[in-house]
């Protein structure tokens, strides 16, 4: 897995390339090893175009903006493209395509001419594939390109945001001492990273991008020692006072099935605070799945939690996604998001609680 990763990118790495990442931390962290790793080798930083969190594929309007670019190389970075691949697969017919991921594998893209995918769940690990972080496997193969040692608070930022500390204790423990931080230090940068894209989207997530690329150690952004880790700040401020008034209320606006262990939260909020309003409940209630709404524009996005892990979240939010037009979803097992349109919302009800 590693070493294929590797010869693709000293094949291909001096080439025009863009990057398309996931905005959680986990992706920002893996598009900025990356990018790192280009400019150290390639003396060139990659273009990098952030993915919306809320979905798992290449957009129609991201398509057309790769393809007019004319890129020799693609590379996604924690985004399962596998879910809803028709964008990828044109794309790979003029590009060379690199798929780092770790979300549960809906289709195999590597019998397609130009794709290498890679992906845990495709080999025998040890490690279960969710906890195996696309950062991870980013620092991974990067380090066998040239010594990105320096970089390894940025895989641990994915490592705390996917909530695999306990599996990557020795790892993590190496970068406490490095870089003179705790674990909670590391979790509060990992916040203030995602705050970027719970704030304004795909626009903020840049900032959270760029944040990282100035930065020189986890440091710079917890001081907001940089420009855009400035803006961090303020976005964390903000997003953290809504999610603070959200969890005041959510027992009394949400929609609780005891039968089905089976709680519903529609969200009003300007902000894409779906998945650490979820993640929050889900702590507080483990063995009830959890699912978070919001509505924007003609569109509902989702979402699902469930922390005992006896409901495969992201089997569920595949499955169910597949029945509506203009739907896609897909992630983990004890967590996953789905979209689907608005006029369908009391016929996906109906299923999601048919299928728990």
């Amino acid at each position: 897995m590693i070493k294929r990763a590797v010869d693709f990118l000293k094949k291909n790495g001096n080439k025009k390339t863009v990057i398309i990442f996931d905005t959680d931390g986990d992706g920002i962290g893996a598009v900025v090893i990356l990018a790192k790793t280009f400019k150290k080798l390639f003396k060139k930083t990659p273009r990098a175009i952030p993915a919306s969190h809320d979905l798992f594929f290449i957009t129609k309007n991201m398509f057309q903006e790769i393809k007019n670019k004319k890129f020799d190389n693609i590379i996604t970075v924690d985004i399962a493209v596998d879910e809803d691949p028709e964008y990828i697969l044109k794309l790979a017919k003029k590009s060379k395509i690199l798929i780092i991921d770790h979300h549960q594998i809906n289709r195999n893209l590597n019998r397609i001419k130009n794709i290498l995918h890679v992906n845990p769940s495709l080999e025998k690990i040890k490690i279960p594939p969710f906890n195996y972080c696309t950062s991870k496997i980013v620092y991974d193969i990067c380090n066998k390109l040239t010594n990105i040692e320096d970089l390894d608070w940025l895989a641990g930022i994915g490592i705390v945001n996917d909530r695999s500390e306990n599996k990557w204790k020795g790892f993590l423990n190496k970068i406490y001492k490095k870089h003179n931080i705790s674990l909670s230090k590391l979790r509060l940068i990992n916040n203030m990273i995602t705050s970027s894209y719970h704030h304004s989207r795909t626009k903020g997530a840049k900032k959270g991008y760029k944040a990282c690329l100035e930065a020189s150690s986890p440091i710079d952004i917890l001081k907001s020692r940089t420009p855009n880790s400035k803006k961090l700040k303020k976005f964390y401020n903000i997003i953290e006072e809504e999610i603070v008034l959200t969890m005041k209320d959510w027992k009394r606006n949400s929609e609780v099935i005891e039968n089905k262990k089976l709680i519903i939260l529609k969200l009003k909020t300007k902000f894409s605070i779906n998945s650490p309003i979820s993640t929050k409940i889900s702590k507080e209630k483990p063995n009830y799945t959890v699912v978070v709404a919001s509505k924007r524009g003609k569109m509902i996005y989702m979402s699902m939690r469930r922390q005992d892990k006896k409901v495969d979240c992201g089997k569920i939010a595949s499955k169910l996604s597949k029945e509506f037009k203009n739907s896609s979803g897909g992630g983990h097992k004890p967590a996953a998001g789905i979209h689907i349109m608005a006029k369908d919302w009391t016929k996906f009800r109906k299923k999601m609680v048919n299928i728990l």
